[in-house]
């Protein structure tokens, strides 16, 4: 087995909100984009339960759609539902 030599930083759950708590992350376009991404890695269609998820995130479900929809409007998320089916455009 191969070690990268290359250094990496970790963000996992704890980072992001220690990240946010110290204002460095203000966006809450960006905070839900990198909770996506920790809660969902590398899957390209995930479904995701709102109430839950925001309740994980500390995120309000109007923040989170409003969010949501900045992301969309980015071209990142493709569909939007009650339920929420999401899309990531792979770049």
């Amino acid at each position: 087995m191969t070690h990268s030599t290359h250094p990496s930083y970790p963000l996992d759950r704890d980072e992001l909100f220690r990240i946010r708590q110290m204002k460095l992350l203000t966006s809450d376009r960006d905070y839900l984009f990198f909770a996506l991404q920790i809660d969902y890695p590398g899957k390209l269609n995930p479904t995701i339960e709102v109430d839950s998820f925001c309740n994980r995130w500390e995120l309000g479900d109007g923040d989170f759609y409003k969010a949501l929809g900045e992301l969309r409007k980015k071209g990142i998320v493709i569909s939007i539902a009650n339920r929420l089916d999401l899309q990531f455009q792979s770049s």
